[in-house]
């Protein structure tokens, strides 16, 4: 997340007041980041390596919201680009719970089978159930589902767009409606995404000697994952508290 934060602080303070013209290759970029980051994750089997790809889907998603804030901030619209900045800081934050939590679950799994490739696992929810309950949390909230944290982040940014046709410019204002669109894709592929990894690993039977010896993890990884998703849950079911947290920022 460094370079979000050094775009943040080279855009938004460094560079000056910005121009309206800024946001349009941040927009296409992050609009064609967020889609093909969760095509190339709906192709993987391999579980980290999918969860890798679904980072560069979060990161375009992040980058959407900044988009929207430069468009908004350079037509002087600061309520609807502090909302869309909140809802970009506020994925930066949710990405580092759940995506904690989900490479915290694959790596139970490889440790405890030795395997990532999912063709190789399933039914592991019979072995490793505290570990399964956890890992779908993330997969709930990384799905941008209620009501868990990623929801919140989404659904702002969504609302950032909605705002799109006040913009005096109409390159943006045709834009962001498509970037919209794009971003509901990615969103819908996203929950297909997690539904295949869930699936995969944690449900029907063995497809494995490994996966059929699989053990439940340690108690502090156990617990390090089972507060994660605690986390989720309360910043999805509470978001006031996270937004208030970042009213100094924005």
């Amino acid at each position: 997340k460094v370079a979000v934060y050094g775009f943040m602080r080279i855009v938004f303070d460094l560079a000056g007041p910005p121009l309206w013209w800024w946001s349009v290759p941040v927009l296409v970029v992050a609009g064609v980041t967020a889609l093909l980051g969760v095509l190339y994750a709906l192709m993987e089997h391999d579980l980290k390596r999918l969860l890798a790809y679904h980072t560069v889907e979060n990161i375009g998603i992040i980058f959407i919201g900044l988009g929207l804030a430069l468009a908004f901030e350079a037509s002087g619209m600061g309520v609807a680009a502090a909302l869309a900045l909140v809802a970009a800081i506020f994925h930066v934050f949710n990405h580092s719970l759940f995506k904690s939590l989900l490479f915290l679950g694959s790596g139970a799994v490889l440790h405890a089978t030795g395997e990532r490739d999912m063709e190789h696992l399933g039914g592991l929810i019979h072995r490793m159930p505290l570990t399964a309950v956890a890992f779908l949390i993330g997969c709930v909230a990384i799905s941008a589902l209620p009501p868990f944290n990623g929801f919140v982040s989404e659904w702002l940014t969504f609302q950032a767009i909605l705002l799109s046709p006040q913009l005096p410019q109409w390159v943006p204002r045709l834009l962001v409606p498509a970037i919209g669109a794009t971003l509901a894709c990615s969103a819908a592929l996203a929950a297909a995404c997690f539904v295949k990894a869930f699936g995969s690993t944690f449900l029907g039977r063995p497809r494995s000697k490994v996966a059929m010896a699989a053990q439940e993890t340690d108690p502090w990884s156990l617990g390090a994952m089972l507060l994660l998703a605690a986390l989720c849950l309360l910043a999805g079911v509470l978001p006031g508290w996270v937004i208030d947290s970042l009213r100094g920022v924005t």
